[in-house]
């Protein structure tokens, strides 16, 4: 169970990164199209064209949480507690 806990919360990790990074991307593009389509005519760019960073969903934070909790749930505890508490027979 810890490596499936270690692999999901990489995976939601980095899903959560690829999400932000795809909403800038996305962003930025949709600006470059608007600024695009009014230089073609030669008129300047209107205000509203500018663009509006807004900041990321909620989303991407709450499984960017998740998938930490995950990663260090992944995780055993100590070693060296697991191996003090070992018993040998002797003969």
């Amino acid at each position: 169970m810890n490596n499936i806990n270690k692999i999901l919360g990489v995976i939601l990790m980095l899903g959560s990164v690829f999400i932000a990074t795809m909403e800038r991307i996305s962003i930025r593009v949709s600006a470059a199209i608007v600024e695009a389509g009014y230089a073609s005519g030669g008129n300047n760019v209107p205000q509203f064209a500018q663009m509006n960073d807004n900041s990321t969903g909620l989303l991407v934070y709450f499984m960017f949480l998740v998938g930490f909790v995950l990663l260090v749930a992944g995780f055993p505890g100590s070693y060296k507690k697991n191996r003090n508490h070992a018993h040998t027979k002797e003969v």
